[in-house]
């Protein structure tokens, strides 16, 4: 998925005279801009990341630590120098310093580091399936308001060459009734006509510019651009291969929330495990007030550096006996969460198989209503054109003529809409199926 948004990007970055410049907007540029816009995707993208900086922190937390301490302290007067071992008294200056070095390592602990680890990969997953969850959700709104103004940008571009038929065909009425060919009934039924592909025009230009309006918000683009739609040529398009619902993303997702609870559980039984921790340090340190015994003099700084050494190791083991059952509910609590997320997935399984067999019949329908709406089209353009030669030698009325053109408009109107259904369910079959598109 990642892969694709790449290569959209690119051709968002390689190609802005296209895509702004000429402002012609396809499919595929659509997407890529939406992609590079969209603030929600911006922010998937970033949890992606933090999850990322999780598993290095988890990761971490399975190695020993390791420290390095110094001090160095002056004191005057009443003071115990825990290097020589005596009380100092008096008004006088005592130099005491150390310096260590410390590690500690957890050898036991019922597998939480590993497993609070294992979570964190899991959880990186689920940020990664929440990302393509919302990729197909933002593309399902993009498919739609694309769709829907390529729908009213044809139907406008349709509505208007009526518009200029029928200003063309009243004028001629009104012409032939100068000579006394045509009738009021005849000039009327031109004028009605006239007005209702002039509403028709002004209804279809509204639809499109709100379309567009709304085409531009999910986009993000400024106002001031104008966007030229271009449409895509359906033959690149297929949707061939079986549906498996295993490699649905709402699917995999609750897969992986299950994994994840395995792993809740597994932590929550952890807490019966004793601890085991290793600790280590080595060190040094030097006093003022430490005396060679055969000299009676403050023995050397370098001397006792070296005398003054200290290395020890130990176990500390840690044994949990009883905890007011906290881990038994805890315990008790994810494997119940568990045993939801199975009849989750059960439901998960019945809505998916639905949506996509729903989305399917949709597709298939289209096509079918396609092929039915062409033939209508093809009937009524015939009707109208041979209606239209008789009411020329008057045999028959303005009204069959009008009733005719209508209904060719309608099906023309109708048409539109069909083909760019048939574009619509095909994407939204890809999109279900994850595939390309």
């Amino acid at each position: 998925m990642k892969r694709i948004i790449g290569v959209f990007l690119l051709l968002y970055l390689l190609l802005p005279e296209v895509v702004i410049g000429q402002k012609k907007i396809n499919w595929e540029i659509a997407k890529s801009i939406l992609y590079a816009n969209n603030i929600n995707l911006k922010q998937s993208f970033l949890k992606e990341k933090i999850v990322k900086n999780n598993i290095n922190i988890a990761r971490g937390n399975l190695y020993p630590s390791l420290s390095f301490s110094a001090n160095n302290q002056h004191t005057m007067g009443l003071v115990f120098d825990p290097v020589s071992g005596r009380l100092i008294t008096g008004n006088q200056w005592s130099n005491y310093a150390t310096g260590s070095l410390g590690s500690s390592l957890v050898i036991f602990q019922g597998g939480q580091k590993q497993n609070v680890l294992e979570s964190e990969k899991i959880n990186l997953e689920l940020a990664q399936l929440d990302t393509e969850m919302l990729l197909q959700e933002l593309e399902l709104q993009l498919l739609q308001l694309f769709t829907q103004s390529l729908i009213n940008r044809d139907l406008w571009q349709a509505a208007g060459s009526q518009q200029e038929l029928s200003k063309e065909q009243l004028r001629q009425e009104e012409e032939l009734m100068k000579s006394g060919k045509r009738t009021l009934i005849d000039v009327g039924q031109a004028k009605a006509k006239y007005a209702t592909d002039n509403l028709n025009t002004v209804n279809a230009k509204n639809a499109y510019e709100i379309s567009i309006l709304k085409l531009r918000q999910i986009l993000d683009l400024n106002d001031s651009e104008e966007i030229q739609l271009q449409s895509i040529s359906q033959d690149t398009l297929s949707v061939t291969g079986e549906y498996n619902i295993h490699n649905d993303v709402y699917i995999k997702k609750i897969d992986k929330q299950l994994a994840l609870q395995e792993i809740s559980i597994k932590l929550a039984r952890s807490t019966y495990f004793p601890t085991l921790v290793f600790n280590s340090s080595y060190g040094t340190n030097y006093s003022s007030q430490r005396m060679d015994g055969l000299s009676g003099e403050t023995m050397a700084f370098w001397r006792q550096i070296n005398q003054n050494r200290t290395l020890y190791g130990n176990l500390a083991l840690t044994l949990p006996l009883f905890d007011g059952n906290r881990t038994k509910n805890n315990l008790n609590s994810a494997k119940l969460t568990k045993r939801n997320l199975l009849y989750e997935k059960e439901k998960q399984f019945v809505d998916r198989k639905q949506k996509y067999a729903q989305a399917e019949l949709e597709y298939r329908y289209s096509e079918e209503e396609l092929k039915a709406l062409q033939l209508a089209y093809e009937v009524n353009k015939t009707n109208y054109e041979a209606i239209n030669e008789r009411y020329k030698i008057g045999k028959n009325s303005s009204i069959d003529l009008y009733k005719a053109l209508t209904e060719y408009n309608i099906s023309e109107y109708k048409l539109i809409s069909s083909r760019y259904r048939v574009f619509f369910q095909k994407i939204n079959l890809r999109i279900i199926r994850n595939m390309e598109n």
